[in-house]
């Protein structure tokens, strides 16, 4: 009987699938959240390489979710181990894609800045959707390592204030933005 609720459910979906106009866009809203935000939500912080992604279905088989192991090369605010596991809903099985709105992508070998919250469940999840995860690269002008931002205001609160607006540059060098989250995780 459960089988037969499940394949009801299954073609009722298909059959909604099949009347929507291919132009047709999903997406979700996702609030800006600034660098001094997402540390005070976040339980850790932390950047480091990616050294393994894997997707896998839950239990129900319902939902893909993508694990992400970090090695973290410093942690700015908590501690998640020598290896951190991150979990992102949406990912690809076999031939199945289920895709996320909102959600960050990770590259196996890419450094990450992360910002992490850690759910009642136990599962480490990036705060901030996309806005939580940034891309470490070396300047190949000056050879320092930076953040690309994602979004986020990385500029500096004396900065909006002169200004009147907020400043958000596209990548900061990782030393300087190290020490900004850390002023702000003391807060």
């Amino acid at each position: 009987m459960k089988n037969r609720g499940k394949i009801f459910a299954f073609f009722c979906f298909l059959g909604v699938l099949l009347f929507i106009p291919p132009q047709t866009e999903c997406s979700g809203q996702l609030k800006n959240m600034s660098a001094k935000v997402l540390t005070k939500e976040s339980t850790a912080i932390f950047y480091g390489k990616c050294s393994k992604i894997r997707a896998e279905w839950n239990e129900t088989k319902d939902v893909i979710l993508t694990y992400i192991t970090v090695i973290p090369e410093e942690y700015i605010k908590g501690n998640l181990g020598s290896e951190a596991v991150i979990t992102v809903p949406g990912g690809r099985v076999g031939d199945i894609i289920y895709e996320v709105s909102e959600m960050p992508i990770f590259t196996e070998g890419e450094e990450v800045f992360a910002f992490i919250w850690t759910n009642p469940a136990g599962k480490n999840l990036v705060t901030g959707g996309f806005h939580g995860k940034m891309k470490i690269e070396k300047d190949k002008r000056t050879g320092k390592r930076m953040v690309h931002g994602s979004g986020v205001d990385l500029g500096t609160e004396e900065e909006e204030q002169v200004s009147g607006k907020p400043k958000k540059p596209e990548k900061v060098d990782l030393e300087e933005f190290v020490e900004k989250i850390k002023g702000y995780a003391k807060n």
